[in-house]
Protein backbone atom coordinates (compact mmCIF):
# COMPACT_ATOMS: atom_id res chain seq x y z
CA UNK A 1 0.00 0.00 0.00
CA UNK A 2 2.95 2.33 0.73
CA UNK A 3 4.04 2.03 -3.01
CA UNK A 4 0.73 2.65 -4.43
CA UNK A 5 -0.03 6.08 -3.41
CA UNK A 6 2.80 7.63 -4.56
CA UNK A 7 2.12 5.99 -7.88
CA UNK A 8 -1.85 7.78 -7.50
CA UNK A 9 0.19 11.17 -7.37
CA UNK A 10 2.22 11.07 -9.90
CA UNK A 11 -0.96 9.51 -11.94
CA UNK A 12 -2.98 12.60 -10.65
CA UNK A 13 0.07 15.10 -11.54
CA UNK A 14 0.43 13.99 -15.18
CA UNK A 15 -3.75 14.39 -15.83
CA UNK A 16 -3.53 17.58 -13.94
CA UNK A 17 -0.45 19.07 -15.89
CA UNK A 18 -0.91 18.09 -19.47
CA UNK A 19 2.23 15.72 -20.18
CA UNK A 20 4.97 16.59 -22.57
CA UNK A 21 4.35 20.48 -21.85
CA UNK A 22 5.23 20.29 -18.41
CA UNK A 23 4.38 23.25 -16.55
CA UNK A 24 6.46 25.75 -14.97
CA UNK A 25 6.42 26.15 -11.31
CA UNK A 26 6.47 29.73 -10.18
CA UNK A 27 8.38 30.30 -7.10
CA UNK A 28 9.28 34.20 -6.82
CA UNK A 29 6.75 36.88 -5.65
CA UNK A 30 5.27 38.49 -8.23
CA UNK A 31 5.17 42.30 -8.53
CA UNK A 32 1.77 43.20 -10.10
CA UNK A 33 0.91 46.11 -12.49
CA UNK A 34 -2.21 47.61 -14.13
CA UNK A 35 -0.89 45.72 -17.16
CA UNK A 36 -0.86 42.27 -15.86
CA UNK A 37 -4.20 41.25 -16.13
CA UNK A 38 -6.40 37.66 -15.41
CA UNK A 39 -8.04 38.42 -18.88
CA UNK A 40 -10.38 35.30 -19.54
CA UNK A 41 -11.46 31.98 -17.66
CA UNK A 42 -13.14 28.27 -18.43
CA UNK A 43 -14.34 25.66 -17.18
CA UNK A 44 -13.81 22.62 -19.18
CA UNK A 45 -15.89 19.31 -19.18
CA UNK A 46 -13.37 17.61 -16.55
CA UNK A 47 -13.88 20.43 -13.75
CA UNK A 48 -9.98 21.59 -14.59
CA UNK A 49 -10.23 25.49 -14.60
CA UNK A 50 -8.23 27.80 -17.36
CA UNK A 51 -7.40 31.21 -16.50
CA UNK A 52 -5.40 33.45 -19.38
CA UNK A 53 -2.96 36.42 -18.67
CA UNK A 54 -1.92 39.36 -21.05
CA UNK A 55 1.66 38.61 -19.01
CA UNK A 56 1.83 35.34 -17.68
CA UNK A 57 0.40 32.82 -20.62
CA UNK A 58 -2.07 30.14 -19.16
CA UNK A 59 -3.10 29.17 -15.57
CA UNK A 60 -4.33 25.73 -14.87
CA UNK A 61 -6.22 24.46 -11.92
CA UNK A 62 -6.68 21.18 -10.90
CA UNK A 63 -7.50 19.69 -7.62
CA UNK A 64 -6.09 22.40 -6.03
CA UNK A 65 -3.11 23.14 -7.47
CA UNK A 66 -2.34 25.69 -9.71
CA UNK A 67 -0.38 24.90 -12.86
CA UNK A 68 1.42 28.06 -15.31
CA UNK A 69 1.99 27.05 -19.53
CA UNK A 70 4.59 29.97 -21.17
CA UNK A 71 6.40 30.15 -23.94
CA UNK A 72 9.32 28.65 -22.10
CA UNK A 73 7.23 25.38 -21.90
CA UNK A 74 5.60 25.32 -25.64
CA UNK A 75 2.87 28.02 -24.85
CA UNK A 76 2.01 30.31 -27.90
CA UNK A 77 2.46 33.40 -26.32
CA UNK A 78 2.21 35.09 -23.28
CA UNK A 79 -0.44 37.40 -23.84
CA UNK A 80 -4.23 35.77 -23.95
CA UNK A 81 -7.28 37.24 -24.53
CA UNK A 82 -10.06 34.17 -24.48
CA UNK A 83 -10.39 30.70 -24.06
CA UNK A 84 -12.77 28.19 -24.69
CA UNK A 85 -13.10 24.31 -25.09
CA UNK A 86 -13.88 22.66 -28.32
CA UNK A 87 -16.43 19.91 -28.95
CA UNK A 88 -13.35 17.81 -28.97
CA UNK A 89 -12.21 18.54 -25.69
CA UNK A 90 -9.31 20.73 -27.01
CA UNK A 91 -8.79 23.90 -25.86
CA UNK A 92 -7.93 26.97 -28.06
CA UNK A 93 -6.99 30.81 -26.98
CA UNK A 94 -7.50 33.58 -28.35
CA UNK A 95 -3.71 35.46 -28.53
CA UNK A 96 -2.11 38.40 -29.52
CA UNK A 97 -0.51 36.36 -32.01
CA UNK A 98 -3.68 34.64 -33.44
CA UNK A 99 -4.64 30.92 -32.18
CA UNK A 100 -3.26 28.88 -29.96
CA UNK A 101 -4.78 25.40 -30.04
CA UNK A 102 -4.00 22.87 -26.94
CA UNK A 103 -5.07 19.04 -27.16
CA UNK A 104 -3.41 18.09 -23.76
CA UNK A 105 -0.02 17.37 -24.78
CA UNK A 106 1.08 20.19 -27.35
CA UNK A 107 0.42 23.57 -28.03
CA UNK A 108 -0.11 24.45 -31.64
CA UNK A 109 0.22 28.01 -33.15
CA UNK A 110 -2.27 28.84 -35.93
CA UNK A 111 -1.94 32.71 -37.54
CA UNK A 112 -4.49 34.75 -38.84
CA UNK A 113 -4.63 36.56 -41.82
CA UNK A 114 -2.72 39.47 -41.37
CA UNK A 115 -4.57 42.61 -42.78
CA UNK A 116 -2.78 45.87 -42.79
CA UNK A 117 -4.82 48.62 -41.51
CA UNK A 118 -2.04 51.07 -40.87
CA UNK A 119 -2.49 54.58 -41.00
CA UNK A 120 -0.26 57.79 -39.81
CA UNK A 121 -3.08 58.46 -37.94
CA UNK A 122 -3.56 54.86 -36.29
CA UNK A 123 0.10 54.65 -35.71
CA UNK A 124 -0.27 57.86 -33.41
CA UNK A 125 -3.58 57.04 -31.75
CA UNK A 126 -2.86 53.63 -31.04
CA UNK A 127 0.64 52.51 -31.45
CA UNK A 128 0.72 49.47 -29.00
CA UNK A 129 -2.68 48.02 -30.63
CA UNK A 130 -2.11 45.00 -33.04
CA UNK A 131 -5.43 44.93 -35.01
CA UNK A 132 -4.25 41.18 -35.93
CA UNK A 133 -4.57 40.27 -32.40
CA UNK A 134 -7.47 37.13 -31.97
CA UNK A 135 -9.45 39.25 -28.83
CA UNK A 136 -12.85 36.55 -28.76
CA UNK A 137 -13.36 33.34 -30.03
CA UNK A 138 -16.84 30.67 -29.71
CA UNK A 139 -17.73 27.84 -31.29
CA UNK A 140 -20.84 26.75 -33.04
CA UNK A 141 -22.48 23.73 -32.99
CA UNK A 142 -21.95 23.23 -37.07
CA UNK A 143 -17.78 23.37 -35.75
CA UNK A 144 -17.09 26.68 -36.72
CA UNK A 145 -14.87 28.83 -35.12
CA UNK A 146 -15.83 32.76 -35.02
CA UNK A 147 -13.06 34.62 -33.94
CA UNK A 148 -13.07 38.80 -32.98
CA UNK A 149 -10.18 40.84 -33.36
CA UNK A 150 -8.70 43.98 -32.15
CA UNK A 151 -8.90 46.37 -35.37
CA UNK A 152 -10.17 44.21 -38.36
CA UNK A 153 -13.76 42.53 -37.74
CA UNK A 154 -14.15 39.05 -37.43
CA UNK A 155 -13.34 35.68 -39.37
CA UNK A 156 -14.98 32.28 -39.53
CA UNK A 157 -12.61 29.88 -39.45
CA UNK A 158 -14.02 26.50 -40.37
CA UNK A 159 -10.29 24.59 -39.61
CA UNK A 160 -8.39 25.11 -42.94
CA UNK A 161 -9.72 28.48 -43.96
CA UNK A 162 -10.28 31.93 -42.70
CA UNK A 163 -13.08 34.25 -44.23
CA UNK A 164 -12.98 37.92 -42.77
CA UNK A 165 -16.59 39.37 -41.96
CA UNK A 166 -17.68 42.57 -40.13
CA UNK A 167 -14.15 45.07 -41.24
CA UNK A 168 -16.42 47.88 -42.31
CA UNK A 169 -18.90 47.97 -39.12
CA UNK A 170 -18.69 50.54 -36.65
CA UNK A 171 -17.96 54.13 -37.62
CA UNK A 172 -14.65 55.55 -39.92
CA UNK A 173 -12.35 57.06 -38.09
CA UNK A 174 -9.72 60.15 -39.18
CA UNK A 175 -8.11 57.73 -41.70
CA UNK A 176 -10.92 56.84 -43.74
CA UNK A 177 -11.06 53.30 -42.15
CA UNK A 178 -13.09 51.67 -39.28
CA UNK A 179 -10.65 49.40 -36.94
CA UNK A 180 -13.76 47.44 -35.86
CA UNK A 181 -12.79 45.85 -32.62
CA UNK A 182 -14.73 42.88 -31.76
CA UNK A 183 -13.79 41.69 -28.23
CA UNK A 184 -16.94 39.71 -27.39
CA UNK A 185 -18.62 37.17 -29.20
CA UNK A 186 -21.21 34.34 -27.60
CA UNK A 187 -23.07 31.71 -29.47
CA UNK A 188 -27.46 32.28 -27.96
CA UNK A 189 -29.68 28.85 -27.36
CA UNK A 190 -30.90 29.30 -31.21
CA UNK A 191 -27.14 28.70 -32.16
CA UNK A 192 -27.26 32.30 -33.21
CA UNK A 193 -23.70 34.04 -33.44
CA UNK A 194 -23.54 37.71 -31.94
CA UNK A 195 -20.70 39.89 -32.05
CA UNK A 196 -20.12 43.33 -30.10
CA UNK A 197 -18.02 46.08 -31.61
CA UNK A 198 -16.13 48.06 -29.55
CA UNK A 199 -15.94 50.56 -32.58
CA UNK A 200 -19.29 52.19 -32.77
CA UNK A 201 -21.03 49.27 -34.30
CA UNK A 202 -23.19 48.11 -31.82
CA UNK A 203 -24.03 44.54 -31.79
CA UNK A 204 -24.67 42.19 -34.82
CA UNK A 205 -26.89 38.90 -34.91
CA UNK A 206 -25.88 36.12 -37.14
CA UNK A 207 -28.49 33.51 -37.67
CA UNK A 208 -26.68 31.53 -39.59
CA UNK A 209 -28.20 33.15 -43.00
CA UNK A 210 -28.71 36.80 -42.38
CA UNK A 211 -27.45 39.27 -40.16
CA UNK A 212 -29.00 41.89 -37.98
CA UNK A 213 -27.90 45.16 -36.66
CA UNK A 214 -28.73 46.25 -33.31
CA UNK A 215 -27.43 50.22 -32.33
CA UNK A 216 -28.72 52.96 -30.10
CA UNK A 217 -31.75 53.46 -33.09
CA UNK A 218 -33.07 50.15 -31.97
CA UNK A 219 -32.76 50.41 -28.50
CA UNK A 220 -29.25 50.21 -26.92
CA UNK A 221 -27.88 52.21 -24.99
CA UNK A 222 -24.27 53.01 -26.69
CA UNK A 223 -23.08 51.78 -29.77
CA UNK A 224 -19.42 50.98 -28.01
CA UNK A 225 -19.95 47.32 -26.60
CA UNK A 226 -17.89 45.63 -24.92
CA UNK A 227 -19.28 42.29 -23.74
CA UNK A 228 -22.25 40.16 -24.19
CA UNK A 229 -24.01 37.29 -22.29
CA UNK A 230 -26.77 34.96 -22.36
CA UNK A 231 -28.81 34.03 -19.34
CA UNK A 232 -30.68 31.01 -18.61
CA UNK A 233 -33.59 32.96 -19.64
CA UNK A 234 -32.82 33.68 -23.20
CA UNK A 235 -31.90 37.26 -22.33
CA UNK A 236 -29.24 38.81 -24.09
CA UNK A 237 -27.60 41.63 -21.58
CA UNK A 238 -24.86 43.81 -23.35
CA UNK A 239 -22.25 45.73 -21.26
CA UNK A 240 -21.17 49.01 -22.83
CA UNK A 241 -17.91 50.83 -22.44
CA UNK A 242 -19.76 53.70 -19.88
CA UNK A 243 -19.63 56.57 -22.62
CA UNK A 244 -22.10 58.60 -22.97
CA UNK A 245 -25.38 57.04 -21.83
CA UNK A 246 -24.11 53.85 -22.18
CA UNK A 247 -23.98 51.48 -19.11
CA UNK A 248 -25.95 47.66 -19.08
CA UNK A 249 -28.83 46.80 -21.57
CA UNK A 250 -30.85 43.77 -21.51
CA UNK A 251 -32.91 42.28 -24.32
CA UNK A 252 -35.67 39.88 -24.26
CA UNK A 253 -35.64 39.29 -28.09
CA UNK A 254 -38.17 42.37 -28.71
CA UNK A 255 -36.95 45.24 -27.00
CA UNK A 256 -34.17 46.15 -24.70
CA UNK A 257 -33.74 47.80 -21.28
CA UNK A 258 -31.31 50.35 -20.23
CA UNK A 259 -29.58 50.37 -16.76
CA UNK A 260 -27.32 52.99 -15.89
CA UNK A 261 -26.08 54.17 -12.56
CA UNK A 262 -29.14 56.46 -12.18
CA UNK A 263 -30.60 52.85 -11.59
CA UNK A 264 -28.76 51.70 -8.89
CA UNK A 265 -25.66 49.89 -11.19
CA UNK A 266 -22.35 49.94 -10.02
CA UNK A 267 -20.97 51.32 -12.70
CA UNK A 268 -21.40 52.07 -16.43
CA UNK A 269 -18.25 50.50 -17.25
CA UNK A 270 -19.58 46.92 -17.89
CA UNK A 271 -16.19 44.60 -18.78
CA UNK A 272 -17.53 41.16 -17.93
CA UNK A 273 -21.12 39.47 -17.27
CA UNK A 274 -22.19 36.10 -15.72
CA UNK A 275 -25.00 34.58 -14.19
CA UNK A 276 -23.87 32.16 -11.01
CA UNK A 277 -25.79 28.99 -10.07
CA UNK A 278 -28.23 30.98 -7.98
CA UNK A 279 -29.77 33.09 -10.89
CA UNK A 280 -27.77 36.37 -9.88
CA UNK A 281 -26.37 38.29 -12.88
CA UNK A 282 -22.81 39.22 -12.02
CA UNK A 283 -21.18 42.74 -13.62
CA UNK A 284 -17.86 43.14 -13.29
CA UNK A 285 -15.89 46.43 -14.06
CA UNK A 286 -12.51 48.22 -15.47
CA UNK A 287 -13.71 50.67 -13.16
CA UNK A 288 -12.77 48.77 -9.88
CA UNK A 289 -16.21 48.00 -8.94
CA UNK A 290 -18.28 44.88 -8.72
CA UNK A 291 -22.12 44.11 -8.29
CA UNK A 292 -24.95 41.85 -9.22
CA UNK A 293 -28.34 41.88 -10.39
CA UNK A 294 -31.22 39.87 -8.59
CA UNK A 295 -34.81 40.37 -8.42
CA UNK A 296 -34.90 43.35 -9.93
CA UNK A 297 -32.53 45.53 -8.27
CA UNK A 298 -28.57 46.18 -7.98
CA UNK A 299 -26.43 45.08 -5.25
CA UNK A 300 -22.61 46.80 -4.89
CA UNK A 301 -20.13 43.48 -3.78
CA UNK A 302 -17.89 46.09 -1.49
CA UNK A 303 -15.63 42.99 -0.15
CA UNK A 304 -14.14 43.55 -3.43
CA UNK A 305 -14.47 47.40 -4.03
CA UNK A 306 -11.04 48.66 -5.64
CA UNK A 307 -10.72 45.22 -7.58
CA UNK A 308 -10.68 45.61 -11.38
CA UNK A 309 -12.90 42.71 -12.54
CA UNK A 310 -12.40 41.01 -16.08
CA UNK A 311 -13.50 37.60 -15.94
CA UNK A 312 -15.85 35.86 -13.86
CA UNK A 313 -16.90 31.71 -13.72
CA UNK A 314 -18.00 28.92 -11.33
CA UNK A 315 -16.46 25.76 -10.52
CA UNK A 316 -17.81 22.71 -10.26
CA UNK A 317 -18.60 23.54 -6.43
CA UNK A 318 -20.76 26.61 -7.16
CA UNK A 319 -17.42 28.68 -6.28
CA UNK A 320 -17.28 31.88 -7.59
CA UNK A 321 -13.98 32.71 -9.50
CA UNK A 322 -13.33 37.12 -9.90
CA UNK A 323 -10.07 38.03 -11.99
CA UNK A 324 -8.59 41.25 -13.14
CA UNK A 325 -5.50 43.66 -13.14
CA UNK A 326 -3.01 43.18 -11.37
CA UNK A 327 -3.10 39.77 -11.66
CA UNK A 328 -6.05 39.71 -9.13
CA UNK A 329 -7.45 36.29 -8.63
CA UNK A 330 -9.90 35.26 -5.71
CA UNK A 331 -12.63 32.78 -4.96
CA UNK A 332 -15.61 33.22 -3.23
CA UNK A 333 -17.49 30.16 -1.88
CA UNK A 334 -20.70 32.17 -0.61
CA UNK A 335 -19.24 33.29 2.71
CA UNK A 336 -15.45 33.55 2.49
CA UNK A 337 -13.36 35.09 0.37
CA UNK A 338 -9.59 34.24 -1.18
CA UNK A 339 -7.18 36.12 -2.56
CA UNK A 340 -5.49 33.32 -4.68
CA UNK A 341 -3.06 36.45 -6.41
CA UNK A 342 0.46 35.24 -4.94
CA UNK A 343 -1.10 31.45 -4.21
CA UNK A 344 -1.56 30.54 -8.13
CA UNK A 345 2.33 31.37 -8.02
CA UNK A 346 3.32 28.62 -5.48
Amino acid sequence: MKFLLPTILLLLFAFCSGQKNKPTQITDPKIYTDADIITSSLLDKNGNLWFGTSTEGLYKYCNGKFSNFNIKNGLCTNQIWSIIEDNKGHIWLATNKGLCQYNGKTFTPISLPPINTDSDWYKNIYPTVNPNQASSMVQDKNGIFWIGTSGIGAYKYDGKTFENILANKGRKYEDNLHHNVVQSIIKDNNNHIWFASMSNGGIVRFNGETSKDFKKADGLSDNMVRCLYQDREGNIWIGTNGNRNGGLDKFDGTSFTNFNQNDGLCSNNIAVIFQSSDGKIWLGSDRETLCYYENGSFKTFDRLTGVSIRTILEDKNGHLWFGGRKGNLWKYDGMQLTDLTQLKNK
